[in-house]
C-alpha cells in the first residue's frame, strides 16, 4: 500500500507514460497538480485540496493518467 498523506490520507500518482500535459488538473487543483520541464503532470501536494477535487481533477483527466487511493482501497479510477 502507498504511503497515504497526513491530512486528506490519500496517494496520489501520474502515469507519466500517459501524461500529456493537457493541465486540466492544473486548472483545478492548482494546489496539487503542476506541470513540469517535459510538460508532464506532477503531484506538488496531495493534501492541497479537498479529496473531492482531488478525484474531480483526476475525472478531469483526459487520458486518465492520474490515480488516486485511500484508506479503503482506489478512489480513483
Amino acid at each position: 500500500m502507498p504511503e497515504l498523506s497526513p491530512e486528506n490520507r490519500i496517494a496520489v500518482t501520474v502515469d507519466r507514460s500517459l501524461c500529456i500535459g493537457s493541465g486540466d488538473c492544473v486548472d483545478t487543483a492548482p494546489d496539487v497538480f503542476q506541470l513540469d520541464d517535459e510538460d508532464k503532470a506532477v503531484v506538488v501536494d496531495p493534501d492541497g485540496a479537498p479529496v473531492d477535487d482531488i478525484i474531480a481533477a483526476a475525472g478531469n483527466c483526459p487520458v486518465s493518467a492520474i490515480f488516486v487511493v485511500g484508506e479503503e482501497g482506489d478512489l480513483y479510477p
